[in-house]
């Protein structure tokens, strides 16, 4: 009701200015529409005729919008959905538990404290490989013409040895500075000449080989957006490194069964480089970690059933009419109906209209979900049905993908400390960020039709290639204006050319992009190193089979070249 005296008050406060208007212009074509008028017919006239105009002009607000949503939602499926809170939460075993090894899946549960009556419930995005082992302290040191960065582990059980804890692997969180993790991680990918493991108690010496470091968060399966099996990976990937570029500083060493028969309890891991550390790069062991992992607020949840008794153009969804602030829909996952009538219950499943399931097997029962704002600014879902059959009342059950919205951005550090693991403590490093938006209208239907026909080699121009992150950046928040501004200054010219490499006996073609930086806009060159690795893996996503993409970042002030290897396209050919 509130909404539609908004748009009568609108209507007829603009039909007040045009008859002014009309009467010092046309003062005696109109002596009944003058203000000291007495006919009440004409007021009547005026106000109906705003309450038609007001009816006409809200519609038009609701469904353009919602008309531009649903075209969206079929040409880049959960585009506009809106991206949870995420922030990084640490895992470490408790002092007196009896594990000497414990994994914890990627997609594990951890709840916040309660916060507005509310428990935030998130999921973890990595594997985390926990074992009664700490960082004991990191220096770097050098000799001849080697440099090192040496990373100390300790045992923490009582009465426990390096062989008795069956290592096979370690995650490295490389921490949320900037200028070490970035420098650590440019380091490590691009100027790793050794890796060596020394036992500190008995002597021994292990060596790895360098393939054993693993990169982490580039892939499908570590995507923190996993959730959206119906989006394109490279573009979730641009999210990521816009929210949360630190979920990159992660690094996993393999082979790490080779110290099964040590018998020590302290370990050295010597990273050896080829060349030396800039000498403001100050590492901290408090900044490192072992059990790290990012973390997403997103859940399954059922909304409260509605009854569609076809009379009604659509339902509003609520999912909890108690707090209905403390939950926000992400993706629908299932819509049934059923009903009892006849002494019989029948079921039914409702298919999404934006993904023609229902044009299989020839079922023609579909459900539509848009988004509305009232006039408050209050966001809000409503689910429309459509139906060939017979139109009996339903019963209906929508389950869903759902986060709290922003109030996870009220919590603390320290505040999302449950699990259902026993002698596992856990807590939230950072404030969890607030939940992003994506604003739905014509002009961003026609530039992501634009973005989604590009290949990469059309991607290949810097005019193309903004066009791209400007519609994946969300770029009315103030945080990733400033990255994406950063970007637009720095990266001065985009070129590409065809290169060849043999794979497995056979001569492949692909594409060279080349990349020139003024990597002095950055604070480290590290930072650099880092938005390669994003370019490089968004870019193989453009590459067809059989082909592949291969990126050279030039920075201008350094002089610096930065190769990224080839990556292979899995790009079906049309």
């Amino acid at each position: 009701m509130k909404d539609n005296i908004f748009y009568y008050q609108k209507e007829l406060e603009y039909l007040y200015e045009t008859r002014e208007h009309f009467i010092k212009n046309y003062p005696k074509l109109t002596p009944f529409l003058a203000y000291d008028s007495k006919d009440p017919d004409i007021e009547r006239i005026i106000e109906n005729l705003a309450i038609l105009s007001s009816k006409i002009h809200q519609e038009l607000d609701e469904n353009i919008p919602h008309i531009a949503e649903s075209l969206i939602n079929i040409i880049s499926p959960n585009y506009t959905n809106p991206l949870p809170s995420l922030c990084m939460q640490e895992f470490k075993l408790e002092q007196n538990n009896k594990e000497n090894k414990l994994t914890i899946p990627k997609g594990t549960v951890v709840k916040s404290k309660p916060i507005d009556k509310c428990i935030c419930e998130f999921k973890t995005v990595y594997d985390v490989y926990l074992y009664p082992i700490s960082i004991n302290e990191v220096f770097v040191s050098s000799k001849n013409q080697d440099y090192t960065f040496n990373l100390k582990l300790q045992v923490d059980k009582a009465e426990t040895k390096i062989s008795n804890l069956g290592l096979e692997k370690i995650n490295l969180y490389l921490g949320n500075d900037t200028y070490m993790s970035t420098t650590l991680l440019l380091y490590i990918h691009s100027y790793l000449k050794e890796l060596k493991i020394q036992c500190l108690d008995t002597g021994e010496e292990f060596f790895l080989n360098t393939y054993n470091i693993e990169k982490m968060g580039l892939n499908p399966d570590e995507s923190s957006l996993s959730y959206n099996d119906l989006g394109f990976e490279a573009f979730s990937l641009l999210r990521e490194y816009f929210f949360m570029p630190h979920k990159f500083n992660f690094l996993r060493i393999n082979g790490l069964d080779v110290l099964n028969n040590c018998q020590g309890r302290t370990i050295n891991i010597e990273f050896k480089f080829s060349k030396p550390f800039p000498t403001n790069c100050i590492f901290r062991k408090e900044l490192l970690s072992l059990g790290m992992t990012p973390i997403i607020n997103i859940f399954a949840k059922s909304a409260e059933p509605l009854i569609n008794n076809h009379k009604k153009d659509s339902y509003r969804i609520f999912i909890d009419r108690s707090q209905p602030k403390a939950y926000e829909i992400i993706q629908t996952l299932q819509v049934r109906a059923h009903n009892s009538e006849g002494g019989k219950r029948l079921l039914k499943n409702y298919k999404s209209f934006e993904r023609f399931e229902f044009l299989k097997d020839n079922q023609k029962d579909f459900y539509s979900i848009n988004t509305k704002k009232n006039s408050k600014g209050e966001v809000f879902s409503k689910i429309s049905f459509f139906s060939s059959s017979y139109l009996m009342d339903e019963t209906i059950s929508i389950d869903l993908l759902c986060s709290n919205g922003d109030l996870p951005s009220k919590l603390k550090i320290g505040d999302i400390n449950t699990c259902n693991l026993k002698s596992v403590d856990t807590k939230n490093v950072e404030i969890p960020s607030e939940a992003r938006r994506c604003s739905v209208d014509g002009n961003l239907l026609w530039k992501l039709i634009s973005v989604l026909s590009f290949s990469y080699q059309t991607i290949l121009s810097r005019k193309a290639f903004f066009g791209v992150l400007e519609s994946y950046s969300f770029l009315d928040n103030q945080s990733n204006w400033k990255s994406y501004e950063l970007l637009q200054e720095s990266i001065v010219d985009i070129q590409s050319k065809s290169t060849y490499l043999i794979d497995e006996n056979i001569t492949k073609k692909g594409t060279l992009a080349i990349f020139s930086i003024k990597d002095s806009k950055f604070y480290t060159l590290g930072e650099v190193y880092l938005l390669g690795l994003v370019i490089s893996k968004f870019l193989a996503s453009f590459a067809s089979i059989n082909s592949f993409c291969e990126l050279k970042i030039k920075c201008l002030d350094s002089k610096e070249v930065l190769h990224y290897p080839a990556s292979f396209g899995k790009k079906a050919l049309i």
